[in-house]
């Protein structure tokens, strides 16, 4: 009996947009696993605002789905999707009037839209204006912003859910099983990403490692009296900003000697901006990338539950192309990511689709550079889970030790390590964990040879490449690692 091919994706947003309708046109049972981390464009300035995940890359992978689900699509649809893919572009005066024309229902764009559907579109366009009007003192910047993802934002706000808001979406654009777009994590929270350079340098926020605002120079200096009445912060976040005066707590500092969370707040207005084709180089590669909560501090999140159920179920994983840092790494380093993938039964092709040319993430790297770092983020996730298997046993032995000799105090040595000293994607594996006012303090080091290394093949069978990329292939190296190399013709 033949098995119907059926894909998950992980991607971003503009680069897989490309070929979707490839995908569509070998299977409709595709899952498009997708970041939450991007703070570029219109996401930018709502996270400013209203806080929670990026939705700018759903709202663009669904209304293009539009086009690929269904080859002749309805007027209904087509005025749906240029509808939720409108950009308010222009003078800030002639963007509010416009936008009230969308709210109020009046604007042409919603011509061929049925009642029903207007109606329900408009709700949560006029809930997301409620919102807005709530914080009229934070000056909601609407120019360059998309209806699409002022409605999803609308319905992540009502149902307090980013599913939620998306299954609401997906149901009115009509995109529904068995395609689907999930987020990688299920939060309702801003997720940020960080990444460390050669250099030493840290660099806070996607749109600031991939593409960063052409405004923004080390000159860019705002009057300190000024700076919170722009970013129109409240006490709230002017508490979280500060510093304890503790090194070992202390925000990590980017290159211009910022603490992260408040330069990367300060980049918020400046991310509305920016371009993705930008040729400035980073001053150094990238060494790794990781997830920071408000306070600078590294985390490990936990991946949406489906995303895992996808890796048991599906045929096919793609590692799309797009940026290998910002867009595929986030989802890599994941706790649970590495071994669902390493341990899937269903998966009988792992295919990663080179980029045609470098981008500022990656210049000067090959292809066999693309298959290490993307084994070392998911070997990354499976080391991570190792770690947190052997600290739960030390906690368990800790609690039994001091209930069996209750005077003897704590005599556990502290891990000698700060976490800034984690392992590089390209590098060896360290068994640095935390400083010594961490909880991680109280734990011995974690032994590095309870952790073992997947090699490149378990996670990748596959590489497809063009015949005219400008990423050198060395077919036969990479191939000796036992990863297939299969070219195609460039369009």
């Amino acid at each position: 009996m033949t098995i119907p091919p059926s894909f998950v994706v992980f991607s971003g947003g503009s680069a897989c947009n490309h070929i979707t309708k490839s995908f569509q046109s070998v299977s409709p049972n595709i899952s498009y696993i997708i970041g939450i981390s991007d703070n570029g464009g219109s996401s930018s300035e709502l996270q400013r605002l209203l806080g929670g995940p990026a939705i700018g890359d759903f709202r663009s992978r669904l209304t293009r789905l539009i086009d690929t689900v269904d080859p002749c699509p309805s007027d209904e649809r087509m005025a749906i999707r240029d509808l939720l893919s409108h950009r308010l572009s222009g003078d800030p005066s002639i963007v509010k009037d416009e936008w009230a024309a969308i709210a109020e229902g009046r604007h042409s764009l919603w011509k061929k839209i049925p009642a029903d559907k207007k109606e329900t579109i408009r709700g949560f366009l006029t809930h997301f204006n409620g919102e807005i009007l709530k914080r009229a003192h934070k000056r909601f910047n609407f120019c360059n912003g998309s209806v699409g993802n002022f409605f999803l934002t609308g319905a992540r706000c009502f149902f307090g859910s980013l599913e939620a808001a998306l299954f609401l979406f997906s149901a009115i654009t009509g995109v529904n099983e068995p395609t689907s777009v999930i987020p990688v994590i299920n939060t309702n929270h801003t997720a940020t990403i960080a990444a460390v350079l050669e250099d030493g340098q840290t660099i806070i926020g996607q749109c600031e490692i991939s593409h960063p605002s052409p405004y923004h120079t080390p000159a860019d200096i705002c009057n300190p009296i000024d700076a919170f009445m722009r970013l129109g912060l409240d006490d709230d976040n002017i508490r979280s900003l500060k510093d304890d005066g503790d090194d070992s707590n202390a925000m990590p500092r980017d290159q211009y000697g910022h603490s992260s969370l408040n330069h990367a707040k300060e980049q918020c207005n400046r991310n509305l901006f920016f371009s993705k084709h930008t040729n400035e180089h980073l001053p150094a590669s990238i060494q790794r990338v990781f997830y920071i909560n408000e306070y600078g501090q590294e985390i490990y999140p936990v991946p949406n539950a489906k995303v895992i159920t996808q890796l048991s179920t599906k045929r096919t994983l793609v590692y799309s192309m797009g940026s290998l840092f910002t867009s595929l790494v986030p989802n890599l380093i994941l706790r649970n990511i590495g071994k669902a993938i390493a341990e899937s039964h269903s998966l009988k092709f792992k295919v990663l689709l080179l980029n045609g040319s470098h981008d500022r993430e990656t210049h000067g790297f090959t292809a066999m550079d693309f298959i290490t770092t993307i084994t070392g983020a998911l070997n990354e996730s499976q080391r991570i889970d190792c770690r947190r298997a052997f600290y739960e046993t030390a906690a368990h032995l800790k609690h039994h030790y001091l209930r069996m000799t209750p005077n003897m105090g704590d005599h556990i040595e502290p891990a000698s390590r700060s976490a800034s000293q984690h392992h590089s994607f390209h590098g060896s594996l360290d068994s640095g964990y935390a400083s010594s006012n961490s909880p991680m303090a109280h734990f011995p080091p974690f032994p590095d040879q309870l952790f073992h290394a997947s090699s490149p093949s378990v996670y990748i069978t596959h590489l497809v490449y063009l015949d005219k990329s400008e990423i050198v292939v060395d077919v036969e190296a990479i191939e000796s690692i036992g990863i297939k190399c299969i070219q195609v013709k460039s369009q």
